[in-house]
């Protein structure tokens, strides 16, 4: 019986370590932008935007790099987390299968992907010295410590800000403009005219 016990023991305590383990691995790789980037294909000029980013993208100089998942997705609590990219997962694997992305007008979307997919606990795991800075009485005089004093006394209320209220640009360089160009179909010569005029009838 108690052999039983002991190797019962044995292999759960296996199990856990593999799942433990497993779960930490498919969670890590279903984060990175080639798997993102399986289901946002649409997203190729978002990402060159991402890349070029001289601080939370790939031309940082220092070579600290923000992914994908460190922005979009909460960090408040592990259930939130795994929650959100499960939603957010399945809505993208099903746009891509059922709609065509490069009809989405994505310069209007910006508004709604940054108010609703960035999150201010995502900021916050890696900045959140600033808060803590803000609230010190001999920072008081920083400007952004007086800004960022007012995200504080503001929480919970009407006017409650998230950070990219004002951080509008932050992790994609150039993104509005980039989104314009591939938006903007003036034509540049006269074939190029004629051939949309075709199109159009």
């Amino acid at each position: 019986m108690k052999k039983i016990i002991v190797i019962t023991v044995a292999i759960s305590f296996v199990a856990t370590l593999i799942l433990v383990w497993g779960g930490h691995k498919v969670v890590k790789v279903t984060g990175d932008a080639p798997f993102c980037g399986s289901c946002h294909s649409w997203d190729g000029l978002i990402a060159q935007t991402h890349m070029h980013d001289p601080i939370h993208g790939n031309a940082n100089p220092k070579g600290v790099q923000a992914s994908c998942t460190d922005c979009h997705l909460p960090h408040s609590s592990l259930i939130a987390y795994l929650g959100v990219k499960a939603k957010n997962g399945i809505a993208e694997g099903w746009t891509t299968l059922t709609k065509d992305p490069s009809k989405k007008d994505w310069l209007a979307n910006r508004e709604n992907a940054r108010k609703n997919y960035t999150y201010d606990s995502s900021c916050l795991e890696c900045h959140k010295g600033l808060l803590e800075r803000a609230s010190k009485a001999e920072f008081a005089d920083e400007k952004s410590s007086k800004m960022h004093l007012k995200y504080i006394n503001f929480k919970g209320t009407k006017e409650e800000m998230q950070c990219t209220s004002c951080h509008k640009l932050v992790g994609h360089k150039d993104l509005g403009e980039t989104l314009f160009k591939q938006k903007d179909t003036r034509p540049e010569s006269w074939d190029e005219w004629e051939k949309q005029r075709k199109e159009k009838k």
